[in-house]
């Protein structure tokens, strides 16, 4: 599976950059998870990378803060009528928005941790090298919604955790590095949480940022 940072907090040269999360996961399905606050954003990142965002079989949204949900309407005008897994509470014309209460699978070889606290999900996706789990900002806290989805999915361990960690406490990190064979912090995860990572699990650090790619 090939996941593209399409935006995050962190820049790089060549991107437009603002503050918000959305990757595009390409493997056995093709989907997007999040969609960033401005689709120029999105429109101008794939264009750099080479990437169309048409014919995606669904799409993920882990929970409706702007920065997440903010470029959903351009690619509603690329995708009509895609389905938008999400938490209730919201809707975005064009889309087929299905809401997302409990653990389950969304479809073959991945899973939803279900909204935690109502507000928030992630999803783990099945891969060769294992589970990979993709989190939003991990309100409810990124070890929980990775132990959710390791307890629905039926693995024992996370090949990789990716995505905004809400500036998690040490604590909650340790917690992680035991479920979890590889981190990738980003978007509201904060320098200090990176930095504690790459110190205390630097063989599990992963470093991503706005147009980073990694093969899974």
């Amino acid at each position: 599976m090939r996941l593209t940072i399409l935006n995050d907090n962190t820049p790089s040269r060549g991107f437009i950059n603002d503050w918000g999360w959305s990757v595009l996961a390409e493997g056995r399905h093709r989907f997007l998870f999040d969609a960033d606050t401005r689709g120029e954003v999105l429109a101008h990142n794939s264009r750099v990378l080479g990437l169309s965002l048409k014919n995606l079989d669904f799409a993920v949204l882990s929970h409706w803060h702007y920065d997440h949900y903010g470029g959903f309407e351009y690619i509603a005008k690329l995708n009509p009528g895609l389905r938008l897994y999400a938490p209730p509470g919201g809707r975005i014309e064009e889309l087929s928005v299905v809401e997302v209460h409990s653990a389950g699978e969304i479809t073959d070889g991945i899973w939803t941790s279900g909204a935690l606290d109502g507000f928030e999900h992630a999803v783990g996706v099945e891969t060769p090298s294992g589970l990979v789990v993709i989190v939003g900002c991990s309100h409810p806290g990124v070890d929980r919604l990775t132990k959710a989805i390791l307890e629905v999915s039926g693995y024992e361990q996370a090949h990789l955790v990716i995505g905004g960690f809400h500036y998690p406490s040490r604590r909650t990190l340790d917690r992680l590095a035991e479920i979890a064979e590889f981190i990738a912090p980003a978007h509201c995860s904060g320098d200090e949480a990176k930095a504690y990572v790459r110190r205390r699990y630097p063989e599990k650090f992963v470093e991503v940022r706005t147009g980073s790619v990694l093969e899974v």
